[in-house]
């Protein structure tokens, strides 16, 4: 009850704006405003400080699995609010930084002098291209609205794109407190970062709408977060924070919808077939990976069907959490005897807390590490490219090699695909 009274001031208070942090300078109110809320805060011990925040992100954040976006959007909101109280600042809204339009991180967390400058960041970000960095140029990134839920929110024990590939790799980059999940809240660009990945849902909640999320989502329930008066706001249902005005706050501007222009008859004919398939299967390599391979049927349609083939649907990988799995490249591709498809690199961002009450345990400290990928036409073209099995395979890339560690262990892999043919 307390969340819902709550939540419904704050739809009621819907006067927040959440702007681009390019577009803002260090003068303006909102800016002013962040940075003297984290200085303020970093003088508290109470509810409001700045390591409670940290805590509760260390403690009882959501990752790895669907939980992720309802329970990161509650806490950046909480955090808006808090910083509002705590500088005076009434409307203030918290800045996104957009990675994929922004080369560079703002230059005011760059000041030294500034409180939103953090000592413990990568030195080389200050200076870094994030749209030349490693792993930018992923085919998954942010952009994913064109997703269903289960590839963009995840599953309930498996993250979606959105977290897995953009959000991860600039954890990844930013390295410092941002590479792990116990310190990422002590640097002020985690909330530039995570108010952008919210933005990412909500252009997809804006494609989509409330239709798009299964009932058992919309029954998971959250709580732990602090309101600005210093107390608990009670325990939120997901399905009442599917929509920002929700939580009284917009964006300025949403993702623009990406628009593939075919020529006339590029699609072919309407669809004669439509062959569904589901496989698994539970690792037995010692070498950090993990290989399924496609059917031979499937494998014989998309490369002997007369007409246009098309090839859609999900998979999931899943390795051992442990720290050893800290700092790796989950890579998975569809391999051939001469090709490949490169089907993304996801950066781990392994948690490790929770598990101290009911709600919590089993979630997102627990079980095996895991995350969705998707297919798409390339497998078509790398299958009629080539001859023999097709399969595909997950490695664990080291991403601190020079540490020589052994390797992480794999658990399973599962894809289920929808291949369609069309009339020649």
């Amino acid at each position: 009850m307390t969340a819902l009274a709550t939540g419904e001031a704050w739809a009621q208070d819907a006067r927040r704006v959440r702007k681009a942090a390019s577009s803002l300078s260090s003068a303006h109110d909102d800016i002013l405003a962040f940075a003297e809320g984290v200085k303020l805060m970093k003088r508290r011990s109470d509810a409001l400080s700045w390591e409670a925040q940290n805590r509760l992100h260390a403690q009882r954040a959501e990752h790895g699995n669907w939980r992720f976006l309802p329970w990161h959007r509650l806490q950046v909101a909480h955090m808006e609010r808090i910083i509002a109280q705590v500088t005076g600042h009434a409307n203030f809204a918290m800045p996104y930084w957009d990675w994929q339009v922004d080369r560079f991180l703002p230059p005011w967390v760059l000041d030294p002098t500034s409180p939103l400058y953090e000592r413990q960041r990568d030195p080389a970000t200050e200076t870094l291209d994030f749209q030349k960095a490693r792993f930018a140029q992923s085919r998954d990134v942010a952009r994913v609205s064109d997703d269903n839920f289960d590839a963009f929110c995840g599953r309930e024990r498996a993250a979606g794109r959105v977290e897995a590939y953009g959000h991860n790799i600039i954890h990844m980059l930013v390295g410092g407190y941002m590479g792990s999940t116990r310190t990422a809240a002590l640097d002020p660009v985690f909330w530039l970062h995570h108010c952008n990945v919210d933005r990412v849902w909500a252009t997809w909640h804006q494609k989509n709408g409330d239709l798009a999320y299964p009932r058992p989502w919309k029954d998971v329930s959250m709580s732990g977060f602090t309101g600005p008066d210093g107390r608990q706001t009670g325990r939120w249902v997901a399905s009442r924070i599917t929509s920002t005005r929700g939580l009284g706050y917009r964006y300025d501007a949403l993702y623009a919808p990406l628009v593939f222009a075919l020529p006339p008859g590029a699609l072919g004919g309407p669809p004669v077939s439509t062959s569904e398939v589901s496989i698994r299967v539970d690792a037995d390599s010692t070498d950090g990976s993990v290989r399924l391979e496609l059917p031979a049927g499937i494998v014989r349609l998309l490369r002997e069907a007369p007409g246009r083939v098309t090839v859609e649907g999900t998979g999931v990988v899943a390795y051992e959490r442990s720290e050893n799995l800290t700092g790796r490249g989950i890579a998975t591709s569809v391999l051939a005897e001469k090709g490949r498809v490169d089907l993304g690199v996801s950066p781990t961002f392994v948690h490790f807390g929770g598990g101290e009450d009911g709600e919590h345990a089993g979630h997102s400290g627990h079980g095996d590490y895991a995350h969705v990928f998707t297919f798409d036409s390339a497998v078509v073209q790398l299958a009629r490219l080539t001859t023999g099995p097709l399969a595909i395979v997950s490695t664990a890339q080291d991403l601190r090699p020079d540490e020589q560690r052994p390797p992480v262990r794999a658990v399973s892999l599962e894809a289920t695909l929808t291949v369609t043919e069309y009339a020649a």
